[in-house]
């Protein structure tokens, strides 16, 4: 498995991607699903597996589920894969048999797995202040993640892309997310986008269209000079 084709996987598996073993099977599938609207996205990963793995096209099935708190019914669309390179990529994710962001597992990812797993489970916005003004701009990843995992994700960003993000908690259960403040967000957004399908790119377009202000840029300290 070549970098690029590794880091395309990990990206997936990172965001709404699953591996799971079939009744009877020795290995492992990879499924993938979106909501009909995200259609073209799902597409467009399909595409990436079958370019990484060739033979028949991964087809897209549709099913129904109801939510049992709402009692409504919902369409959702679904792809699988299944091969053996799946196995070893189980065994790096799920070592405890849930999925779980490592420092191995995050060293896979490239530019462009990066890009997926953002455009499966991120967002970018600019805030506004109460009076509605525009105050800076903000990236988002839902990780929902332990402490201890979202340490570990910080820490890779500092090392590999020189971005320090910061933390939102769920007091709900108690889950850990990452955040960017806005020089930051910029910087990840340029960094993601020539990666990002079309159908896609609106999760960024904001971000980086959003024009630094004086007072979100960090201060510049030059030798011998003191920030007070």
């Amino acid at each position: 498995m070549n970098k690029r084709d590794r880091g395309i996987l990990y990206g997936m598996l990172f965001g709404d991607g699953n591996l799971h073993l079939p009744k009877g099977q020795v290995t492992y599938s990879f499924t993938m699903g979106h909501s009909p609207k995200q259609g073209s996205y799902l597409e467009h990963k399909v595409g990436l597996l079958h370019s990484i793995f060739g033979g028949k096209r991964p087809v897209v099935s549709s099913y129904d589920s109801r939510n049992k708190q709402t009692n409504k019914v919902y369409t959702n669309l679904q792809t699988r894969k299944t091969h053996n390179y799946f196995n070893q990529m189980h065994r790096v994710v799920y070592k405890t048999g849930v999925k779980r962001f490592t420092k191995q597992a995050l060293d896979y990812l490239t530019d462009q797995g990066l890009a997926l797993w953002f455009a499966d489970d991120g967002s970018g916005v600019v805030c506004k202040n109460k009076k509605g003004g525009l105050c800076g701009c903000m990236v988002r990843i839902a990780t929902y993640c332990s402490k201890e995992e979202a340490e570990i994700i910080k820490t890779w960003f500092e090392t590999t892309y020189q971005l320090s993000p910061v933390f939102d908690v769920d007091k709900r259960n108690n889950l850990y997310s990452i955040r960017f403040k806005t020089v930051d967000s910029k910087k990840f957004a340029e960094i993601v986008s020539p990666h990002l399908p079309d159908c896609m790119k609106y999760k960024v377009d904001q971000v980086i269209s959003y024009v630094t202000r004086v007072q979100d840029a960090p201060p510049v300290k030059t030798e011998g000079e003191d920030i007070v």
